[in-house]
């Protein structure tokens, strides 16, 4: 049997438990073509809330009564294609279940790695993101002032190091003061604002910017993007990974100042990590050698039990992760 969680219903603001339902269903014989794999790792990210909501996004949303969607790791336990072996490691979106039976063309071989799980954090679409997001869109130059919201997450982080070995003043927004002492001590950045704390976030921001922001990467949108936008320099770039301030509300927060970007000729870009397909081989070569190196960093928020992924996501909706979201999730042998 496998142990499969469905969406119950359609959340309304942050979701809460009773939006989804743990089920156990047969996995049945595969078909030809397709592989059996035993989830190992689950990847919680903050656009899984989209695929539950039901807007309008890059990919269809998840139907009520359908598995979570979610990138996840897991080992061939069998196969009915020449391109997979028992034994492998592969990854794909797996979703949040046990047990996962899949086409072999929606699956990705991975390389014998001590940590597997590393490819669902700074060698998966999480490092790719900040590394796409810093070289082909930011592309921030020597010298110049960086301010990067959700910095202690998981992406957040790696791109305030990014902009380190760029060689740039890294300024970092987080939710508490620990965040701002990881960011600062163990990252090594300039400088961490607590905007909880703050009276003025503009104004702090300006305090730890004094010289103004030429890059703004931004995964929060709302009141935090309009804080930015009055401390941007001329020519400033900003680029939009996320947007969690409106993921739990029907309506995204406003945006007042974008009046801004026309007057410092600025340009603003969003994007999804799988516009650069093309260019995932390059840049995990270079992840590989930064993390080899030991220039990259990362932390992991580890969830155990597949039941509990829905409380995962809650915490990484709240704020309160430090780098990756990543559910443990546990199994026996499969009866199909």
């Amino acid at each position: 049997m496998n142990k499969r969680v469905i969406l119950a219903k359609r959340p309304v603001d942050l979701p809460k438990d009773e939006d989804f339902s743990v089920i156990e269903e047969p996995i049945g014989q595969l078909k030809e073509g397709e592989v059996l794999v035993k989830v190992e790792w689950l990847s919680v990210d903050a656009s899984q809330r989209v695929y539950i909501s039901g807007q309008r996004s890059y990919t269809d949303p998840v139907p009520v009564g359908g598995v979570i969607k979610g990138l996840g790791i897991g080992q061939v336990i069998e196969s009915q294609s020449h391109a997979f072996k028992k034994g492998n490691y592969v990854s794909g979106l797996l979703g949040w279940q046990e047990y996962s039976k899949l086409p072999a063309n929606h699956l990705t071989l991975l390389p014998p790695h001590e940590n597997p799980r590393l490819f669902l954090g700074v060698l998966g679409i999480t490092g790719l993101t900040a590394y796409f997001t810093v070289n082909e869109l930011a592309k921030p130059k020597q010298g110049e002032t960086m301010l990067v919201s959700t910095a202690a997450g998981a992406v957040g982080s790696l791109i305030c190091q990014m902009g380190k070995m760029k060689g740039c003043k890294v300024i970092g927004l987080t939710g508490s003061d620990e965040k701002c002492q990881y960011l600062t001590r163990e990252l090594g950045i300039d400088g961490a604002i607590n905007y909880k704390k703050v009276e003025n976030l503009s104004q702090a921001i300006k305090a730890a910017c004094p010289d103004g922001v030429d890059v703004y990467i931004d995964n929060v949108g709302g009141e935090i993007l309009d804080a930015a936008l009055l401390n941007i320099n001329k020519y400033a770039r900003i680029v939009m990974c996320g947007a969690i301030s409106s993921y739990n509300k029907k309506t995204a927060p406003p945006v007042h100042y974008y009046p801004l970007i026309i007057s410092m000729s600025a340009t603003i870009v969003g994007f999804i990590v799988f516009d650069f397909k093309n260019k995932y081989g390059l840049a995990t070569k270079h992840l590989s050698k930064w993390l080899q190196q030991k220039k990259l960093k990362f932390s992991e928020h580890v969830v155990d039990g597949l039941e509990n992924a829905p409380s995962a996501l809650r915490l990484l909706l709240k704020g309160e992760n430090t780098g990756k979201v990543l559910v443990r999730v546990t199994s026996g042998s499969p009866k199909l």
